[in-house]
C-alpha cells in the first residue's frame, strides 16, 4: 500500500469506519468535557464542521507510511519527545490523483522510548487538500499494538483521526500519551 490506487476498496472502507468511530468517541469526549465548561462550547462544537471546512461536506482521505521516533528519555515518568514524519504520503480523494505530501510534527508527552518505522496510517477528513501548508494541533496515542494520531486546527476543532490497519499492531510497541504540533507540505 503505497497510493490511493494500490488500496483495495474493502482495507478503505474498514479503515474509513474504524477512523469514523476514533473519529465519533474523541467528538463525544470533546463534548463532555467542554459541556463542564461553557465557554468552550463553541470552541469544541463538532456537529458543523465537517461540512464548514470546505462548504461541501465532501469527504477525502489521507494516507501513508508514517515513523514516529523518540528524541528524549526512556523512562514512563520523564517528558519525551516523538518526532513524527511522513514522506511521501497522499491527500486527496480516494481512487483519484490526490496531492503528494510530506507530514512533519512532533508530539509531547510521557511515555517510554518509541521507534516506530513505517506504519501505514489512512483517515479521512472533509476537504483534506485545504489541509496543507496549514498549521496543525496534534494528539498522539501509543500502546503496545495501538497508534492513534488525532489531527486538529487551530481552533481545537478535530479534523481527521489516523489509524492503521489491524495486521501493523505487531510493529508497534511502547507507551506514549501526548500533544503537539505539525503540518503537511507538498513533496
Amino acid at each position: 500500500m503505497t497510493s490511493f490506487q494500490d488500496i483495495k476498496p474493502e482495507q478503505v472502507d474498514a479503515l474509513k469506519k474504524q477512523s469514523q468511530a476514533a473519529f465519533d468517541a474523541q467528538t463525544k469526549r470533546m463534548q463532555e468535557f467542554a459541556s463542564a465548561k461553557p465557554a468552550l462550547q463553541e470552541v469544541l462544537h463538532q456537529n458543523v464542521h465537517p461540512q464548514s471546512l470546505c462548504g461541501c461536506g465532501c469527504q477525502q482521505t489521507i494516507c501513508g507510511f508514517f515513523c514516529f521516533e523518540s528524541c528524549g528519555g526512556s523512562c514512563y515518568t520523564q517528558p519525551e519527545t516523538i518526532q513524527i514524519s511522513a514522506s511521501p504520503a497522499d491527500i486527496g480523494p480516494v481512487g483519484q490523483q490526490g496531492a503528494t505530501v510530506r507530514f512533519v510534527g512532533q508530539a509531547t508527552g510521557t511515555g517510554t522510548g518509541i521507534n516506530i518505522s513505517n506504519l501505514y496510517l489512512l483517515g479521512t477528513v472533509p476537504d483534506a487538500e485545504n489541509l496543507i501548508d496549514v498549521p496543525l494541533t496534534l494528539q498522539l496515542s501509543i500502546s503496545p499494538g495501538s497508534l492513534t494520531l488525532y489531527l486538529y486546527d487551530g481552533w481545537q476543532r478535530l479534523l481527521a483521526v489516523l489509524v492503521h490497519p489491524s495486521q501493523y499492531g505487531g510493529n508497534i510497541s511502547g507507551q506514549f500519551s501526548g500533544t503537539g504540533n505539525g503540518f503537511f507540505q507538498r513533496a
